[in-house]
């Protein structure tokens, strides 16, 4: 129920796998949700631009769940440092996230809804 969709237009160390399998685990840690339920996805993109430049290196991810709790800001915080680690050549100032709560009765896993 947790997705993270990653977009990035700057080179990500260790390649996009080891990357989408720790953003995982991550992910189901700060939300305390289980991992068998997050999805990530990366995209890696050279002709995106921050500030209108593609020379300006970045992350713009989605980060989707059903109820967040109290845990947006630590998971913001978390995800920056994890981004910039993963992505050093990424400006803090260019990483944007965007958190969706979305309601159970919108989402289905294996043909079931969660409400």
């Amino acid at each position: 129920m947790p997705f993270l969709r990653v977009l990035t237009n700057a080179e990500i160390t260790g390649g996009s796998d080891q990357f989408a399998e720790k953003a995982a685990q991550l992910v189901a840690s700060e939300l305390s949700k289980p991992i068998s339920f997050v999805v990530v996805t990366v995209k890696q993109n050279r002709t995106m631009s921050f500030g209108g430049k593609i020379d300006n290196y970045g992350v713009l991810a989605y980060m989707d769940s059903i109820g967040f709790g109290n845990h947006k800001a630590s998971l913001a915080n978390k995800l920056t440092d994890f981004f910039l680690e993963n992505i050093p050549t990424a400006d803090r100032g260019n990483i944007n996230i965007v958190f969706k709560d979305m309601p159970p009765s919108d989402v289905a896993i294996g043909g079931n809804l969660m409400s």
